[in-house]
């Protein structure tokens, strides 16, 4: 149930504007209504002003990317002909459960803020792709609520993609709403010039779109007041792996890590060993890193060397193999790889299956070599989309996080701990 991912109590960490009360299964017309829900103040503005309001507040994407929403909204607004609206609902991110949970509890917050980006690069077309048909019934329910009150809304259809990693991809999705396979495109064209049917196209994640009608409401200045200065507002956090609470939690940016962990998920009985601060693209960071002053946010966690990312936290304990937990992530990107660019299918799969054999004791005499080569030339863009830099920052960060424990398992072929899996959406599929 949804319900389970959501915070139960609210502590001086959380800072509650996306999520809803604890407790709520599904935020009613009439209660977002209340709540100032669709307000005509918000609608009065025209596409300028929106826009323009938008770039003030500093929102960026919470897709993983972070590029500024204004001008993203700006440069689809600028392109000529009909123009269209994607929602990107497919969160393809096995350690990311928080579109997820707004689509459930606040299909209301994510329809207006769809509606307010349709009005503000002037579409008449919104498009939802998602991958799981309980969300498409979730919106529709809510749309139908709108309409009963008399709402003119543009052309909305529910588009649902499959399953897959790569699927998720801004370009990936257009490709399957165009009636092609889900796979990304090489750039350019970009969406904002060519997307659905040929056609600009805004693809926004549902995050990011949450933000919008908050933002028409209450004005920059009041998402502002929470957050870091390079980041501003709240950021939808999921909690996974070795906490005492895992689930979906809102936090301002600039929030410190160790407050996150001890207060929202509860403490880490077992310890830290290294842990996946922005999900599977970020890279891994050392339990170490857990200072007072590494806080969740862009700048602090590229200082660290890892990345905001998808805001997915998982924790990888002290008591299980941890090198098997990245031997792992590296075959989960080999085994999502789109298969049509060259470095990504072999570069993946030769990643892959060296540290996998480094993990179990039986590394070949260049596959340590054979790593560090990998992860420090798959230069960033060589692909049709991130996969193959994902992979790369994964095996790069690996090898300096997990050292130690590399070089236990080239002595003794183990490190003693068991090969337990603790990443979401790796166990099982990809174990051993």
């Amino acid at each position: 149930m949804i319900a389970d991912l959501l915070e139960k109590t609210s502590t001086a960490t959380t800072v509650r504007r996306l999520l809803p009360e604890p407790g709520t299964t599904r935020e009613s017309f009439d209660d977002y209504l209340a709540a100032g829900g669709y307000a005509a103040a918000s609608w009065a503005r025209t596409s300028v002003e929106l826009i323009d309001l938008v770039a003030a507040s500093g929102l960026h994407g919470r897709g993983g990317a972070a590029f500024p929403t204004g001008r993203k909204l700006r440069a689809v607004a600028g392109q000529p002909g009909p123009r269209v609206v994607l929602i990107n609902g497919a969160e393809s991110e096995p350690a990311s459960r928080k579109d997820h949970a707004l689509l459930l509890t606040r299909p209301h917050l994510v329809i207006e803020g769809a509606l307010l980006a349709a009005r503000a690069v002037g579409s008449n077309d919104v498009i939802l792709y998602v991958h799981d048909r309980a969300l498409e019934r979730a919106v529709d329910e809510a749309r139908k609520e709108l309409k009963r009150a008399g709402a003119k809304l543009p052309h909305w259809r529910t588009e649902v993609g499959p399953p897959g990693y790569v699927a998720g991809e801004a370009s990936a999705a257009i490709q399957w709403i165009n009636r092609r396979s889900a796979k990304p495109t090489f750039k350019p064209p970009r969406t904002h010039e060519r997307g659905v049917a040929g056609r600009p196209t805004l693809v926004q994640n549902v995050e990011t779109l949450a933000n919008l009608p908050l933002i028409a409401r209450e004005g920059a200045a009041w998402f502002r007041a929470v957050g870091s200065d390079d980041a501003p507002g709240t950021v939808l956090v999921t909690l996974s792996g070795a906490v005492r609470r895992p689930g979906v939690y809102e936090v301002a940016t600039g929030t410190p890590l160790r407050a996150i962990l001890d207060e929202l998920g509860g403490g880490t009985p077992n310890g830290v060993q290294a842990l996946l601060p922005g999900g599977y693209f970020a890279g891994w960071l050392p339990g170490a890193a857990l200072r007072e002053d590494l806080t969740l946010d862009p700048t602090s966690l590229r200082a660290a060397g890892a990345d905001l990312g998808s805001a997915a936290i998982t924790v990888i304990p002290d008591n299980v193999c941890g090198l098997w937990q990245a031997a792992r992530l590296l075959r989960f990107f080999a085994d999502e790889s789109a298969r049509q660019c060259g470095a990504c299918t072999f570069g993946t799969a030769a990643m892959a299956d060296a540290l996998e054999r480094v993990a179990r004791g039986e590394a070949r005499p260049d596959d340590l070599q054979r790593l560090h080569t990998y992860a420090e030339r798959m230069l960033p863009g060589r692909g049709a989309c991130g996969h193959l830099d994902g992979a790369a920052v994964a095996a790069r960060t690996a090898l300096g996080v997990f050292e130690d424990e590399i070089a236990r398992h080239l002595r003794r072929g183990t490190c003693g701990r068991p090969e337990q899996i603790v990443l979401p959406g790796l166990e099982g599929k990809h174990g051993r």
